[in-house]
């Protein structure tokens, strides 16, 4: 009795393990689809197009909006609809995301920034913090829950 009462437990947490994961990857996914639009990403032999390019910085903070606004869509969806491992793995994928590809591609690199005004300064800082705290809250909670 004790063994399959183990089993089971192994099994519960592994499940969750598992889900957390894959909300991990979903929101990583997402985060890099809202944030870096095709035209970013350019090859020699194919070049990317922009469907509505946008010179004007209020343009510029719009998108930013729009993107964020789908982006807490998700996170409320995933709240209310899956479980709480998916959930906290959506919000870790997001937070990792968010603040290592700004660091790295962005800060590091340079090799493009959010809205490449200088509303960067504000925006890109403020989105390091969002995602280290996504980062913080998933995992932590994450590890309550399956201890």
């Amino acid at each position: 009795m004790k063994r399959y009462v183990y089993d089971t437990i192994v099994c519960v947490k592994r499940f969750a393990f598992d889900r957390f994961f894959t909300g991990a990857l979903a929101g990583a996914l997402l985060i890099l689809a809202g944030l870096h639009p095709l035209k970013h990403f350019k090859t020699e032999s194919v070049l990317a197009f922009t469907l509505v390019p946008i010179t004007d910085p209020t343009g510029k903070l719009a998108v930013v909006a729009v993107a964020v606004a789908f982006l807490i869509g998700f996170i409320l969806w995933s709240k209310q609809t899956v479980s709480a491992s998916f959930f906290r793995g959506v919000l870790a994928g997001m937070g990792f995301v968010l603040s290592v590809d700004i660091v790295w591609v962005h800060w590091v690199f340079g090799l493009h920034h959010i809205t490449n005004t200088e509303m960067d300064i504000v925006l890109e800082p403020l989105f390091v913090f969002l995602g280290l705290g996504f980062l913080w809250y998933s995992i932590t909670r994450e590890r309550q829950h399956s201890a």
